[in-house]
C-alpha cells in the first residue's frame, strides 16, 4: 500500500498541470472502502499481479480516452445546456461608442464536475440578427450545476443605430432577446478544455413602457425669466420591471396635454434601477401658449386639477446627456421612441376660495317683483390661495350662487356674465377684487316669509348672517399666458351689517323751508341727514311704489306728513330731501310747534314708520318697526333785520328822529305787513316807540326790503343819553370811564379827575366806537299774511342792529364849552430853558423849553393866533423887552404842554430895557418874566372850543457869574513854533434858564503865577442851565525863565504822578457870529474862572520790555543769585502825549513775577545812559548785576529755568519802578518813580527739540567696568540766552537699555550751534546689548540714542530740575574702517588637501587693524570662510595679543580647518583651476567672505571686554603653495586641544610707523578647536576619528561619510563624485592617486608640469 502511495506520488509529480484537492471533491463513491467479510482476496499475490496488469492497461487506454475525446465533448453538451439569467444590469458611462456594466447573474446546469469557465475572446451580442456589440467578461466558476456571473465589464457598441433600436425596444417592450456569442474555456478534473462554442439566447424583461407612472409631486413654484413662462417642477416614480437599469445622467423630455406642449422639463443625475421603481425629479418650464387651442388646453389642465379631476399628460423624451453636455445617440433615439402616458390629479379637490366678503351691497326694488330685485356689490373680496407659486392676476370672473338662510336656499344670484376683476396680494394674503354687477336677487316662491324676516332683521337689527354656495369661473393673466379657470367651488360664510333701525346717529333736519302757503297750512321742504350704519343700500326706484311715508307729531299730536318721493339709501351718511304738510290748526301740539318755529326755537318731533310706509311689502316689512326722533330747526331769520336812527337839527329841541327799518321776508311765498306797533328798548330802558294801525308793507319771497323812514319818539336826558352810551361802551369792550367824568365835570368844574381817565380818550371817536353795532330790543304785534295763509304774530326780537350817523355829533356841543374854559383858568406856565440864538442888537431867535401845567386830566391842541407878549418884571414893574411869536403846543393830560420850541423869533421891543436886562440877568440869581395870550382855541378830546384867554407869570434863573469852568481832558499832540501845542476839552456849567450863542472866545492860562499860555475856542454855547462842551486849543509856551521852568516841570511831575495842576482863566474877548454885542462884549471881560486840570491816573509809561540778550552765570557759589548782564535790552513806552520827546538816562528797580502777583526775583540796575532808538523805544544795557531769588522763590525759579532749557520760551511779569530824564520842547524834564508793570518773554533753548548730533567719536580707553568714548555733542541753542553751567552729566539709552553716562566739563551754551566735548563712559545694562552696540559698531551701524538728563546732572540746585527735564535724541555713527585689511596670509600644502581622510588644514596669519584710539587686546577668533558663496573652512583660536591704537598687525599663524571626506574635492579642484598660479607655488590673491566672533578687549587686556560678530566681504588672502606650516605653527591633526590662552604681550610703545606693527613671531596662538563644522553652534569639536580599516567589498565613501557631520558637507552626491570620474568606490589610496591625476590634469590645464609623478 505505501508502494502504491508513492507510485501515486510519482505520478502527480509527472501530471503535466496542478492537481487540486477540490477536483476530486464530486467523486464520492471512491472516498472510502469496505472491508468484505470474506477472507480477503488482496492477500493473494495472483490477484495483485492482475490488478497490476489491469491498472496498467486501464490507465494507458481510458485515461487518454477520457480526456481527450469524451470530455470536450460533455463540456460542449454541458455549455449548451447551460442556463444564463441576469438579476440586474446596470448600465453607467453611455458613450455613443461604449458603455460601462454592472452585471450580476446566475448560471445553471452546469455539470456535476467543478470547473472555472473562461471567455478567451469578447462575447459578441447579437439582437435581431444584428451585432450590437462586444463585451469581455472574466472567468467564473461553476460547482454543483450551478455558478455566480458576477462582472463589470465594458460593452463596445458595434452598430450605433442598431443599438439605437435595441434601446427602444428595451424601454417599450416587455421583453427582448440577446444572442451571445464568443469561445469559452472550460477547465475541470484538471483538463482544459478550449475553444467552446457559445451561442446561446438570453431573454430579458424589457422596461415595457413604463406602465403606472405616478406624479408624487406637481408644482409650478414661480414665473421664470420675463417671457419663458413658468418654473416647472414634478417628481414622478417610474416602475422599472426589466433587470436592467441605466444611468442616464441629465434627460430631456416633452410634457404635453392633448397635442399640446406645454413645457420641456430636465432631470440630472437621472438614475433607473432595475427591477425597482425610480424617482426623477423633474424641473423645466411650462412655457408660454399663443394659440387658442393651447390656451384652452392650459386652461382645461388647470380646470381640473382644482376640480381634483384627473387629466392625461404625455411625457415624451428628447435627448439624453449623460454628462450633462454632450448626446448619447443611441439612448436618445430609445429615449425619444417612448411616449409616456402620465395623469395628472391633485391630492384632493382643491378649495382654493378661501372666503367670501361682501363690501356695500344693494338692493334695488326698481322692478315691478318685490320678490325679485336687483342685487348688486362693487366690492366682493374673495381670498383665494393657489396651490402653486407663479403669479396670477385675475382679470375677469362669473359667479352663480345661492344663498342659503335659516338652512334653506332662500334666493338665487345668477351672474353668468364675466366681470372686470383685480388681484391683490399683501401679508394676509391674495384676494380677488370684483364687483357684482345688478343681478336678479330671485327668492324662491317658499321663502318670502324668510326673506320679509331677512329684510325686517337688516332693517331693525345690527346684522344678519347666511351661506352664500356655488361655482365660479376666472380669467387670469400668468405667465403662460391668459388662463381661464371654470367650476371653481366655493362655500363661504357671509354677514351684512344692519341699519339698526337708523338709530345709530340721530337725523337731522339740516334745512327746512316754507315754500307755499294755503289756506289749510304750510307747505315745507325739508333736507335731512340719515346715517346708514351698514353696508346695505336700498333704493325704491322711481313712480308710486317708490314713495315712502312717516307720520309727524310733536307734544302727542298729529302735526303733519313727512313724504320721501323715493327712498334711496346708502351706506354712511346720506343727504336727503323730503316733503312735508304742515297742519297746526285744531291742535295744542301744532300751535306751540309754529310759534316755535317762528321764534327760532328747536322742537323735538317724532317720526313713525308703519305697515303702509311703502307699496313694496318686503321693505313695508322691514320700515313698520321705525321710530325717529329728530330736532326741527325754528326759523333762524330775523323779521326786522336792521334799523337806521338820524339825529335832525332840531332833535335837542323836538325829541323826535327819524328810523328806517329793513324787513326781511324769509318764506318763499310773499309776506305782507298790514299792522305795526312796537317799542324800543335798550337795556330795560326804553329808548323810543314806534306806533303805526296801519301799514301796507310788501315784501317778496326771500328778499329784504327797507320801510320808508318811520317816525320815532326819543328820550334825550344826559342821563339817557350816557347811559346808553356807557353800556355800549361795555357791549363794545370801550372805557366808559371818561365819558362818565366828564359828566362830573360838568357838573362840579373842580372836581380832579385822574388823567388816566382819559388817556388816548377821543369823544368823537368814542361816541362812532360806542354807538357801533348798536342793537336794540324791539317788542311788536304785526298781521301779517304768508302766501294765502293769514295770521297775528306776537313777536319779541332782541338785538336789532341800529346804525347811527355822524350826525349823533350834534349834541356834544351842549356840555363842552365850561369845561374847556375852567381848565384854563387853572393852568400854569414855566420857562425851563431860553436859548439866545445868533444874538444881536434887536433881534435874534430863541430856543424855548418850559410847561403849560395843570391843563386837565386829558390832552389837548393848544394854538396862539395873537402871539404871546414877554415883559421883564423888574421889581414888580412891567418893562416890555419882545414880542414871541409863538407856535402851537400839545398838552397832555396831568403834565401840560410841554414846550420844546425851536427858532421861535423874538422881537426885542426897546434895546434899553434889554440892556438893563441882561446886565441883571448875568448876576443875578433869577428874574422873573410876564407872559400873556388872547384868543386861544383849545382841542380836547378830539373836540375844538374856541375863544379862550390867557395870563401868566414865568421865573427863570440868573447866570449868578458862570462859575464851574471843568477840564474834561487835554493832550500835548506836538510842538508848536514856540513851545508844545495844548489841546484842552471842558465843560462850562451855566445855572441860568437863559442860554446864549456867544461865538468865539479867547482864555489866557496862568500857573503858579506865571503865565504858561493861552487857548481860544470858536463857536461857544452856554447851554441854558446845563453844561456846555468847549473845545480849545493853544500853546505851551517855552519857559526862559527859572520860575517858567519850575512851574512847567512840577506841572508835569504832578500830570504823569496823577495830579490834578490847579490854573487861573481869564476871559479876554468874545465874538459873536453876526459881529460885536456891546452889552455881551463888556459883560464877558469880567469874568474870571479857577479851573483844575483832571487827573490823567496812574500812567503806565513803560508799556513793554524785549530781553534781546541775557548771559546766566549759575557757576557762583549762590545758585539763587545769579550774575547777569545784557547788551541788548528794548523798552517801549507811551505817554499820555504825542509831542516829542528824547529819554536819554534810566535805572530800574524790577521784580520778576510768576505768575504775575508774586514776585521770584529782584534785578536793581543803576541809572545809565538809554537811548531812543525810535519814536516809543529805547535801547539800554547792563553788566554785572545779580538777580537775586526770594526765598519763597526757588521752586518758582526752578520751573523757570527749566522751560529755558527744554522749552520753546517762557511768559513772566515785570513788575517796579523807573527813573527817566527826558528832553521837551518846553525845556527837560526830570520823570522819577514810573510805575512798570508789564508781561516779558525769553526764548528757551528748547534743547529737546533740536536734539543732539554727536561728532568726532573716538574710542579712548576701557576698563573692566566701562567703554571710554570721547566725542563732540553739538546742541542748538535758538534763544538768546548765553548760560553757564559748569559739569553736566547726562544718562545715554539706547532701545530702552540703559548705556552709560556722558559728561560735559564747563558746559556753556551760546546762541546758536554749541561743539561741547563730551565724555561717554559706556556701561550696557547686559552683555547682549553689549556685544549687539560692538558689533554693530565696528561695521559702520547707526544707533539712535536717548540722551536724559536727571537731578544729579548737575551739582546746581536751581538747575536741577531744568537738567531732569532734558531728553534729547541722537544718532551715534559706528566706524567704517575694515577690520581686516589686505595682507593676510595663508600657505595650504597640496598633499593635506588632496588626502581625503582627516580635516584639510592651512596654516594661515589674518592682518586685523585696530580702528580704535586704545589698545585692543584680541583674547579669541572665531571665523569661518567662504569662497564664492561656497564653504571653505573655519578657524577657531584663543589668541591672546594686543593690537595698538590705530594700528595694523599680524596675528601669530593659525590653521584654517577645510573638510574631510572627498566631497570637498569638488570645490578644491574648481578652486584650483579658477586660481592659476597656486600650483605653480606662486603666492595668489583670493576674495573670501569672513564671518567671525571675536572677543576683544578695549583699552588693553585690563580693559573693557566685549564679543564682537564682524564679517567682512572681500577679504584679499595671499595664497601660496608652501607645502609646509609656517614656523610657529600650531600642532598638526589630533594634537590636545587647548584650554589656556598665553599672556598678553608687554605694553608696546608707540612705533614710528604705527600702520603696519607685526608682532614676535615667536609668540604662538593657543588653538580653541579645530572642527569640520560650520560656526552654527557655540562649542567646536575637533576633528572626528580616522577610519582605521575598510573591508575588502565595503563602500569606504559611506562609511566615511557616516562619521562626519552631514550639516557641513558639500551638496555633493555619490553620483555627482562618480559623474567627475571619482572612483567612489575604491580604496583610500585609489581615490588619493585620482585626486592627484585631477591635479596633474589642472596643472597640465594651466601649462605646468605635474606636481605628482
Amino acid at each position: 500500500m505505501a508502494h502504491a502511495t508513492g507510485a501515486a506520488s510519482r505520478e502527480t509529480e509527472d501530471l503535466p498541470y496542478a492537481e487540486r484537492e477540490e477536483d476530486y471533491q464530486d467523486f464520492d463513491e471512491y472516498d472510502s472502502i469496505t472491508k468484505p467479510k470474506t477472507t480477503p482476496f488482496y492477500k493473494r499475490r495472483k490477484y495483485w499481479t492482475f490488478c497490476a496488469i489491469i491498472t496498467v492497461i486501464t490507465i494507458a487506454v481510458g485515461v487518454p480516452l477520457a480526456l481527450f475525446v469524451i470530455l470536450p465533448k460533455i463540456a460542449q453538451v454541458i455549455l449548451n445546456n447551460s442556463t444564463m439569467q441576469f438579476n440586474s444590469i446596470q448600465i453607467t458611462n453611455p458613450q455613443n461608442t461604449s458603455l460601462e456594466m454592472a452585471m450580476d447573474g446566475t448560471l445553471g446546469n452546469t455539470g456535476p464536475f467543478s470547473a472555472t469557465i473562461q471567455f478567451p475572446e469578447p462575447i459578441q451580442v447579437y439582437y435581431n440578427d444584428v451585432l450590437l456589440g462586444s463585451m469581455v467578461l472574466p472567468e467564473t466558476k461553476a460547482s454543483g450545476g450551478k455558478g455566480v456571473l458576477k462582472a463589470q465589464p465594458t460593452f463596445n457598441i458595434q452598430d450605433e443605430a442598431a443599438f439605437g433600436s435595441f434601446s427602444a425596444d428595451m424601454l417599450n417592450q416587455p421583453t427582448f432577446t440577446w444572442v451571445l456569442k464568443s469561445k469559452v474555456t472550460i477547465v475541470a478534473l484538471g483538463r482544459t478544455v478550449s475553444d467552446l462554442k457559445l451561442d446561446k439566447a438570453l431573454s430579458l424583461t424589457g422596461m415595457g413602457g413604463f406602465q403606472g407612472v405616478k406624479i408624487l409631486k406637481f408644482d409650478l413654484p414661480s414665473d421664470a425669466a420675463p417671457g419663458q413662462g413658468i418654473n416647472l417642477a414634478i417628481d414622478t416614480e417610474m416602475n422599472n420591471p426589466s433587470p436592467i437599469g441605466v444611468t442616464l445622467g441629465t434627460i430631456v423630455l416633452d410634457i404635453g396635454c392633448n397635442g399640446t406642449l406645454l413645457g420641456q422639463v430636465k432631470a440630472t443625475g437621472a438614475v433607473l434601477q432595475g427591477n425597482s421603481p425610480s424617482v426623477l425629479n423633474l424641473t423645466g418650464l411650462m412655457t408660454p401658449q399663443t394659440t387658442p387651442e393651447g390656451l384652452a388646453t392650459v386652461s382645461a389642465l388647470f380646470s381640473a386639477y382644482i376640480a381634483g379631476q384627473t387629466s392625461e399628460t404625455t411625457a415624451k423624451g428628447v435627448s439624453v446627456l449623460p454628462d450633462g453636455v454632450n448626446e448619447v445617440s443611441w439612448l436618445s433615439l430609445g429615449l425619444k421612441s417612448m411616449t409616456l402616458k402620465v395623469p395628472l390629479q391633485a391630492p384632493a379637490s382643491l378649495n382654493i376660495i378661501k372666503s367670501i366678503t361682501l363690501g356695500p351691497m344693494g338692493m334695488n326694488w326698481t322692478g315691478t317683483d318685490a320678490y325679485a330685485p336687483l342685487a348688486n356689490s362693487p366690492g366682493v373680496v374673495a381670498a383665494f390661495e393657489m396651490p402653486f407659486g407663479f403669479s396670477l392676476n385675475v382679470t375677469q370672473v362669473n359667479n352663480n350662487m345661492t344663498v342659503i338662510y335659516n338652512n334653506k336656499n332662500m334666493a338665487n344670484i345668477m351672474s353668468s356674465e364675466w366681470g372686470p376683476a383685480t388681484t391683490t396680494k399683501d401679508d394676509k394674503g391674495t384676494a380677488i377684487n370684483f364687483a357684482l354687477p345688478p343681478t336678479p336677487f330671485v327668492i324662491e316662491g317658499d321663502a318670502h316669509g324668510d326673506f320679509d324676516s331677512f329684510v325686517n332683521k337688516l332693517t331693525i337689527g345690527e346684522g344678519e348672517s347666511f351661506i352664500v354656495a356655488g361655482l365660479a369661473g376666472t380669467v387670469a393673466m400668468t405667465p403662460i399666458g391668459e388662463v381661464r379657470i371654470s367650476g371653481i367651488p366655493f362655500k363661504s360664510d357671509v354677514s351684512l351689517s344692519g341699519l339698526q333701525g337708523l338709530k345709530t346717529e340721530p337725523t337731522v333736519i339740516n334745512s327746512l323751508t316754507v315754500i307755499g302757503g294755503l289756506p289749510t297750512g304750510l307747505q315745507i321742504a325739508l333736507n335731512l341727514t340719515m346715517i346708514n350704519p351698514s353696508k346695505l343700500s336700498i333704493d325704491t326706484g322711481v313712480g308710486d311704489n317708490a314713495i315712502v311715508t312717516f307720520a309727524m307729531q310733536y307734544a302727542g299730536d298729529n302735526v303733519g306728513t313727512v313724504i320721501f318721493p323715493s327712498m334711496n339709501l346708502l351706506p354712511g351718511q346720506n343727504i336727503r330731501t323730503a316733503g312735508a304738510l304742515f297742519t297746526p290748526s285744531g291742535t295744542k301740539g301744532g300751535q306751540e310747534l309754529l310759534q316755535k318755529y317762528m321764534s327760532n326755537q328747536v322742537a323735538t318731533v317724532d317720526i313713525f314708520g308703519s305697515s303702509s310706509s311703502s307699496a313694496i311689502g318686503p321693505l313695508a316689512a322691514g320700515l313698520k318697526d321705525i321710530h325717529l326722533q329728530s330736532n326741527m330747526p325754528g326759523n333762524p331769520a330775523q323779521l326786522v333785520m336792521n334799523t337806521a336812527l338820524t339825529i335832525l337839527d332840531d332833535t335837542g329841541k323836538t325829541g323826535i328822529a327819524m328810523a328806517t327799518v329793513t324787513i326781511n321776508n324769509p318764506f318763499v311765498p310773499a309776506l305782507s305787513i298790514k299792522s305795526i306797533k312796537s317799542t324800543v328798548q335798550y337795556a330795560g330802558r326804553t329808548l323810543g316807540s314806534i306806533d303805526l294801525p296801519s301799514a301796507d308793507i310788501n315784501i317778496p319771497g326771500n328778499t329784504q326790503q327797507q320801510s320808508q323812514p318811520l317816525p320815532i319818539s326819543m328820550d334825550l336826558s344826559i342821563d339817557s343819553l350816557l347811559g346808553l352810551m356807557i353800556d355800549q361802551a361795555k357791549l363794545n369792550n370801550l372805557n366808559a370811564e371818561p365819558i362818565i367824568a366828564l359828566g362830573k365835570m360838568a357838573k362840579d368844574p373842580t372836581i380832579k379827575i385822574p388823567s388816566s381817565v382819559f388817556a388816548g380818550f377821543n369823544l368823537p371817536t368814542f361816541v362812532k366806537a360806542a354807538m357801533a353795532g348798536l342793537k336794540v330790543d324791539v317788542a311788536m304785534s304785526v298781521d301779517v299774511v304768508v302766501g294765502e295763509y293769514p295770521t297775528s304774530l306776537t313777536l319779541v326780537q332782541n338785538g336789532v342792529p341800529t346804525v347811527t350817523d355822524d350826525t349823533i355829533m350834534k349834541l356834544l356841543p351842549i356840555v363842552g364849552t365850561p369845561i374847556a374854559q375852567a381848565i384854563v383858568d387853572q393852568a400854569t406856565l414855566s420857562f425851563t430853558s431860553v436859548m439866545i440864538n445868533s444874538p444881536g442888537e434887536t433881534d435874534f431867535t430863541t430856543n424855548i423849553n418850559g410847561l403849560i401845567g395843570n391843563t386837565g386830566p386829558f390832552d389837548a391842541e393848544i394854538s396862539f393866533p395873537s402871539g404871546s407878549s414877554v415883559a421883564w418884571l423888574n421889581n414888580g414893574a412891567e418893562s416890555p423887552i419882545g414880542q414871541i411869536a409863538m407856535p402851537q403846543v400839545s398838552a397832555k393830560a396831568d403834565i401840560g404842554a410841554q414846550l420844546a420850541l425851536t427858532n421861535v423869533p423874538f422881537r426885542v421891543a426897546s434895546a434899553s430895557n434889554m440892556a438893563d436886562f441882561v446886565g441883571y440877568s448875568l448876576k443875578a440869581e433869577n428874574f422873573e418874566w410876564s407872559v400873556s395870550a388872547m384868543n386861544m382855541t383849545v382841542v380836547a378830546m378830539g373836540a375844538p372850543i374856541p375863544n379862550i384867554n390867557m395870563k401868566k407869570s414865568v421865573t427863570l434863573k440868573g447866570f449868578n457869574g458862570l462859575q464851574g469852568l471843568a477840564i474834561q481832558k487835554y493832550d500835548l499832540p506836538s510842538n508848536d513854533p514856540n513851545g508844545i501845542h495844548l489841546v484842552l476839552s471842558a465843560t462850562l456849567p451855566n445855572p441860568s434858564s437863559v442860554g446864549i450863542e456867544m461865538g468865539t472866545v479867547v482864555f489866557e492860562n496862568f500857573f503858579q503865577g506865571q503865565n504858561i499860555g493861552f487857548v481860544q475856542t470858536s463857536g461857544l454855547k452856554l447851554l441854558p442851565d446845563g453844561v456846555s462842551p468847549i473845545a480849545m486849543e493853544g500853546t505851551l509856551v517855552k519857559q526862559t525863565t527859572t520860575e517858567g521852568l519850575n512851574a512847567l516841570g512840577d506841572m508835569f511831575r504832578m500830570a504823569l504822578n496823577g495830579g490834578s495842576p490847579n490854573l487861573l482863566v481869564k476871559g479876554k474877548s468874545v465874538t459873536p457870529a453876526n459881529g460885536p454885542v456891546s452889552w455881551l462884549s463888556s459883560a464877558l471881560s469880567t469874568l474870571t474862572m479857577n479851573v483844575t486840570l483832571p487827573s490823567l491816573g496812574k500812567q503806565d509809561i513803560i508799556t513793554g520790555i524785549a530781553i534781546k540778550t541775557m548771559t546766566l552765570d549759575f557757576t557762583g557759589g549762590n545758585p539763587y543769585s545769579i550774575m547777569t548782564s545784557s547788551d541788548n535790552i528794548e523798552a517801549s513806552f507811551k505817554i499820555p502825549f504825542s509831542f516829542p520827546l528824547s529819554i536819554t538816562q534810566v535805572a530800574e528797580d524790577i521784580n520778576i513775577q510768576l505768575p504775575k502777583g508774586r514776585n521770584v526775583a529782584n534785578l536793581k540796575l543803576p541809572l545809565g545812559a538809554a537811548q531812543t532808538i525810535s519814536p516809543g523805544l529805547l535801547k539800554t544795557s547792563y553788566e554785572n548785576q545779580p538777580l537775586n531769588v526770594e526765598d519763597s522763590g526757588h521752586e518758582a525759579f526752578n520751573g523757570f529755568s527749566k522751560v529755558l532749557t527744554t522749552g520753546p520760551g517762557i511768559q513772566f511779569f515785570l513788575s517796579g519802578t523807573a527813573d527817566t530824564v527826558a528832553e521837551t520842547a518846553a525845556g527837560q524834564v526830570k520823570i522819577p518813580g514810573i510805575a512798570v508793570n508789564v508781561p516779558s518773554t525769553l526764548t528757551g533753548m528748547n534743547l529737546n527739540a533740536g536734539g543732539a548730533k554727536i561728532t568726532d567719536i573716538k574710542v579712548t580707553g576701557g576698563t573692566p567696568q566701562y567703554l571710554e568714548i570721547n566725542q563732540n555733542v553739538v546742541l542748538q541753542n535758538p534763544s538768546g540766552l548765553t548760560v553757564k553751567v559748569g559739569q553736566v552729566s547726562f544718562n545715554i539709552g539706547y532701545s530702552g537699555n540703559s548705556m552709560g553716562v556722558a559728561t560735559v566739563k564747563d558746559m556753556v551754551l551760546v546762541p546758536g550751534a554749541n561743539s561741547l566735548p563730551a565724555t561717554f563712559r559706556m556701561t550696557p545694562s547686559n552683555e547682549a546689548i553689549r556685544d549687539a552696540f560692538l558689533s554693530g559698531f565696528v561695521v559702520g551701524q547707526s544707533f539712535n540714542l536717548d540722551i536724559a538728563g536727571s537731578a544729579e546732572s548737575t551739582d546746581v540746585e536751581s538747575l536741577k530740575e531744568a537738567m531732569a527735564s532734558v531728553k534729547m535724541a541722537s544718532t551715534i555713527q559706528g566706524i567704517t574702517d575694515k577690520l581686516i585689511p589686505p595682507g593676510s596670509t595663508a600657505q595650504p600644502d597640496i598633499g593635506q588637501m588632496i588626502q581625503p581622510l582627516n580635516p584639510r588644514k592651512t596654516p594661515a596669519q589674518v592682518v586685523i587693524y585696530n580702528p580704535f584710539d586704545a589698545p585692543l587686546y584680541i583674547k579669541s577668533m572665531k571665523a569661518t570662510t567662504h569662497w564664492q558663496g561656497k564653504y571653505f573652512g573655519e578657524l577657531d583660536y584663543n589668541v591672546g595679543f594686543t593690537v595698538p591704537p590705530k594700528s595694523t598687525i599680524r596675528t601669530p599663524t593659525m590653521e584654517m580647518v577645510s573638510p574631510a571626506g572627498l566631497a570637498f574635492y569638488g570645490l578644491l579642484l574648481e578652486f584650483m583651476a579658477k586660481n592659476g598660479g597656486l600650483l605653480a607655488g606662486k603666492p595668489v590673491d583670493v576674495s573670501f567672505d569672513i564671518d567671525s566672533t571675536i572677543v576683544a578687549v578695549v583699552g588693553g587686556a585690563d580693559g573693557y571686554l566685549g564679543n564682537v560678530k564682524y564679517s567682512q566681504k572681500g577679504v584679499i588672502i595671499t595664497i601660496q603653495m608652501g607645502g609646509k606650516a609656517p614656523e610657529g605653527g600650531l600642532p598638526g591633526p589630533g594634537g590636545p586641544k587647548a584650554t589656556t590662552t598665553t599672556a598678553p604681550p608687554a605694553e608696546q610703545k608707540p612705533s614710528a610707523t604705527p600702520a603696519t606693527l607685526l608682532p614676535d613671531t615667536t609668540t604662538e596662538p593657543t588653538k580653541a578647536a579645530v572642527t569640520t563644522e560650520k560656526p552654527t553652534t557655540t562649542a567646536l569639536e575637533g576633528p572626528k576619528e580616522t577610519v582605521a580599516a575598510f573591508g575588502d567589498n565595503g563602500n569606504w565613501l559611506s562609511i566615511f561619510n557616516k562619521r562626519q557631520d552631514v550639516d557641513l558637507q558639500p551638496t555633493l552626491s555619490d553620483a555627482d563624485l562618480r559623474s567627475m570620474g571619482m572612483p567612489v568606490d575604491a580604496s583610500p589610496e585609489e581615490v588619493e592617486a585620482w585626486a592627484k591625476m585631477m591635479i596633474n590634469s589642472v596643472a597640465q590645464d594651466q601649462g605646468l608640469p605635474p606636481l605628482f609623478v
